[in-house]
């Protein structure tokens, strides 16, 4: 097989495996994931969860360091506490980002309105002339 044969088959073993990513339910359940992932239910799922697992680890660490140590209850008060704000920590960073798309969202929804603003204006002005 000559290097151009070679590369021929390349191209058409890439164009085949693309068409079929692009026919496959694996691609079309992602896209569906990520339009769930921002949804109002995702969002609080998805800080719920962060603070709860933060919890449970700082108490898990704090419990096992008790019990390894000998010295009931005071690391396991520590990193509950510690958990805790670990949790608040990543709550914060998610709400500040949410905050973040928001305000893209807006910005890009102005910056199409008036677009559309100037484009009708130069349409409206070429009818008149």
């Amino acid at each position: 097989m000559t290097d151009e044969e070679q590369q021929k088959s390349f191209e058409d073993l890439e164009a085949r495996l693309s068409k079929a990513r692009q026919a496959s339910p694996s691609a079309k359940l992602k896209e569906a994931e990520l339009k769930v992932d921002n949804t109002g239910v995702g969002q609080a799922f998805r800080i719920g969860v962060d603070m709860l697992a933060a919890l449970l680890v700082g108490t898990f660490i704090g419990w096992y360091l008790d019990r390894w140590l000998g010295t009931k209850p005071w690391f396991l008060i520590t990193f509950m506490f510690l958990g805790g704000g670990a949790g608040i920590r990543n709550v914060y960073r998610t709400a500040m980002l949410m905050v973040k798309d928001v305000e893209n969202e807006a910005a890009n929804a102005t910056e199409m309105d008036q677009n559309k603003a100037s484009t009708l204006d130069s349409s409206h002005k070429d009818t008149e002339k």
